[in-house]
């Protein structure tokens, strides 16, 4: 009898040691020495020179944590996946990250579609997604609990853009260039909504696809609108299409445009001249702006990335990879995801000075809701208004 109760207790302290050793096992992408993370970008698409940009701005602030001794000791592994801009693409290699790769969480990956796609099978596996740019409301106001925003809603972003034509430029014929698809048309739509707040009302639209390769009709349409300011909704290529049309039309409108516009790719694509005078919403830091976050930031690309010029997509990229950083230094080095999303939502009001300041908590993990403005001058930006 003494022997079946000395056998009892030993099987029941076993079990019971062995729930505690279950319950501080590390999760997937943990082990002694590092962590692994994953993103997916449009290597392959319309897209691809911002997302190769967002990829060495994330990248380069990885090498520069990782040679100053990573993080509680562990050193940072991120397995960037192309995903071609294709969500159903996008499915696939996230798939293979989290259950072949065995990634920890994801970072900076870059796409509206493609990550609404994704966020399900995310959600249910518990995967944290910290910087998923785009501009759906399931992005950047997420509901689910794995879900960490550092850009506002693309809606916005395109009320923004309408409020400074009108308040600030005077406007009384706007017109509106966009990306047709979600992260455009939730600019536009914000842009047509501020627009009724004055009583006004788009005097004209046109809309591409990230794979066209010329606008030049797009162009030629609006200016037969006769609108005094145009509001862009689009990504650098595009911009730059626009601009150069414009300038080779002799058409001269006042422009705001979205952050992307900012890009060092507008200014190579387009030059100086098309430029001269386009206003540009800021949601990221501009090279220009001198202060100590910006300064660091540019130290560290041109230490692992010199070819890279500092900008809107390497600004994101690395304003993730900050935050993630801080996530896991806060979370210990007994790291869990459960730990991290705890983590990220105790950082309250948090300012890497690449991005408007983040205010996240157990209730809000969404992006920052102001924005600054600048303008093409020279060649280089000159900001107008911070955040």
């Amino acid at each position: 009898m003494k022997r079946t109760r000395e056998k009892l207790l030993s099987l029941a302290l076993g079990t019971a040691f062995g729930l505690i050793g279950a319950a501080h096992a590390a999760d997937q992408g943990i082990t002694k020495d590092q962590i692994t993370l994953g993103a997916f970008l449009p290597l392959q698409s319309g897209l691809a020179a911002g997302a190769t940009q967002m990829r060495e701005g994330a990248e380069a602030y990885f090498k520069y944590i990782n040679d100053n001794g990573g993080v509680n000791g562990r050193k940072i592994e991120w397995i960037v996946e192309n995903d071609s801009y294709n969500p159903q693409q996008t499915v696939a290699v996230v798939k293979k990250l989290v259950d072949r790769d065995g990634v920890f969480a994801m970072v900076s990956t870059l796409g509206t579609v493609t990550a609404v796609a994704v966020l399900p099978f995310l959600a249910q596996r518990g995967v944290p997604i910290v910087n998923p740019a785009g501009g759906h409301e399931l992005l950047n106001k997420p509901k689910d609990k794995n879900v960490f925003a550092i850009l506002p809603l693309s809606s916005e972003i395109g009320e923004s853009m309408a409020d400074y034509a009108v308040q600030k430029l005077g406007a009384k014929r706007v017109a509106i260039f966009y990306q047709n698809d979600q992260f455009g048309k939730d600019q536009r739509d914000g842009a047509i909504e501020a627009l009724k707040k004055h009583n006004l009302k788009a005097v004209g639209e046109a809309s591409y696809v990230p794979s066209d390769v010329d606008v030049s009709a797009q162009v030629v349409a609006l200016r037969d609108t006769n609108p005094d300011v145009v509001v862009l909704g689009i990504i650098p290529k595009h911009a730059a299409l626009f601009l150069k049309e414009a300038q080779r039309l002799g058409w001269k409108p006042k422009i705001v445009g979205h952050n992307t516009v900012a890009d060092p790719v507008v200014l190579d694509l387009a030059g100086p001249e098309a430029l001269e005078g386009v206003y540009v919403n800021l949601m990221t830091a501009v090279d220009t702006m001198d202060t100590p976050a910006v300064k660091k930031a540019n130290e560290i690309l041109a230490k692992y990335y010199p070819k890279t010029k500092p900008g809107y997509y390497p600004y994101l990229g690395m304003a993730g990879a900050i935050i993630i950083v801080e996530g896991i230094k806060r979370a210990g080095p007994d790291l869990t995801r459960v730990k991290l999303i705890s983590a990220l939502e105790s950082l309250g009001r948090y300012e890497t000075g690449l991005v408007p300041p983040i205010e996240w908590n157990a209730t809000y993990h969404g992006g920052p809701r102001s924005f600054g403005y600048a303008q093409w001058q020279g060649g280089k930006l000159k900001v107008l208004e911070g955040w």
